[in-house]
């Protein structure tokens, strides 16, 4: 949802619904100084684009379970800074970590549907069997026997 002109600003519920986060964590988010809406007199929230955009970054970044702390250090880090090459230097080092930390995170994920898919082969060559699937009614069964066993095969075909 684009708000279209600068002047144009959402309301708590607006802001809520266009970036997929509850009122309730847009609040702390203000509290955590993520997101600083502007408020009328009479204390009534309005959120430009940009608090739109923060809101939906900092979804996706908890979406992949990026913790608050860091999203709150990225948001605010830079205002503890007297200059632009410290504040610089000392953001760029908390970002090059958090790279760091999404590219292990991606390994893993890359490793686990390589684990996934290996599973997937090996319960394919039990289609179609009529056999009990357990040790002492299917001793040949693939997913007890090939050298190609992966782990998850362990998990599915352990003793119950």
């Amino acid at each position: 949802m684009a708000l279209g002109d600068d002047n144009k600003k959402l309301k708590i519920g607006g802001l809520a619904k266009a970036s997929g986060l509850s009122e309730r964590t847009l609040r702390g988010y203000e509290e955590l100084g993520i997101i600083s809406p502007s408020r009328t007199d009479g204390g009534t929230r309005f959120y430009s684009e940009q608090e739109l955009a923060i809101a939906r970054l900092a979804k996706r970044m908890r979406d992949l379970n990026i913790p608050v702390e860091m999203i709150k250090t990225i948001a605010t880090r830079r205002n503890d800074f007297q200059t632009g090459d410290q504040s610089s230097n000392a953001m760029t080092e908390v970002l090059e970590h958090l790279a760091d930390e999404l590219r292990d995170q991606a390994a893993g994920i890359l490793a686990m549907q390589d684990e996934v898919r290996r599973t997937v082969r090996l319960l394919r060559g039990c289609q179609g069997c009529k056999n009990k699937p357990s040790p002492q009614t299917c001793p040949d069964c693939p997913m007890q026997s090939s050298p190609e066993r992966t782990e998850m095969a362990q998990m599915i075909w352990q003793p119950t």
